[in-house]
């Protein structure tokens, strides 16, 4: 007993005495944990390998209770209006919401570019990012919306800048319907909102085949990857505004 209580404190004194080799350990720990939970996430969770309905029907909030899932609920009512079952499909458990990007940052958990655009074109679908900024990016949203599928937009929100997913889909006029799950009724936003709070739009349609192996699989994390700089120049752009 006594050994092993020596051991302990050895270990536990071992950061403050070697502080480089144990930031060290942590950088390749990282490396090393985080793709093991995704690969595992990724290709060793069955779902129900059902495809999408060519067509949606109406898209209906799914209530958040937790603080970092609204990218999982946003999906989930993509799913529910393209005839999936979500929980069926494991969503939560492939998304990875609740696996932290950085094991030692509690707050980096929650649904991930890369994820979203792997998990969905598994099952079914297509997905392409629609450039922000320009002065066509309000029309470009409402032509995809006009074809009858969904977006996916991550926003900033007007009352505290926070981010956060929501699904839209097509509403009469200039205007578009967001299907949001911090409100039970989805509510119209307008080309103001796509300028000045949109900043990441990933456009929906079903592909027609499931893409599941695992070099498929790679492929889509590896076209997800592509956005997370694509969100940091659209928040530069919005800051400065």
């Amino acid at each position: 007993m006594e050994e092993r209580s020596g051991l302990l404190r050895r270990l536990l004194r071992y950061p403050r005495r070697h502080p480089l080799r144990f930031l060290l350990f942590v950088v390749i720990a990282q490396f090393l944990v985080t793709p093991t939970i995704i690969v595992t996430r990724a290709f060793f969770v069955g779902h129900a390998a059902v495809l999408p309905r060519d067509i949606p029907g109406e898209t209906a909030p799914e209530i958040q209770t937790e603080g970092f899932t609204c990218g999982m609920h946003a999906i989930h009512a993509v799913y529910r209006a393209y005839g999936l079952d979500p929980e069926v499909e494991s969503i939560r458990w492939r998304l990875g919401v609740d696996t932290k990007a950085l094991f030692w940052l509690p707050s980096s958990t929650g649904a991930l570019h890369p994820d979203i655009f792997m998990v969905l074109k598994q099952d079914g679908f297509d997905v392409h990012s629609i450039e922000l900024g320009l002065p066509s990016s309000h029309d470009d949203l409402l032509a995809h919306l006009e074809t009858g599928h969904a977006l996916l937009l991550l926003v900033r929100r007007r009352e505290n800048d926070a981010l956060h997913w929501v699904a839209a889909e097509r509403a009469p006029g200039e205007s578009y319907r967001i299907v949001d799950s911090l409100f039970s009724e989805p509510y119209l936003e307008s080309a103001e909102f796509t300028d000045r709070h949109v900043v990441t739009a990933l456009a929906v349609t079903p592909s027609g085949e499931l893409r599941i192996s695992i070099r498929d699989s790679l492929a889509h994390l590896s076209d997800g990857s592509k956005e997370p700089s694509r969100f940091r120049e659209r928040m530069k752009q919005l800051t400065e505004e």
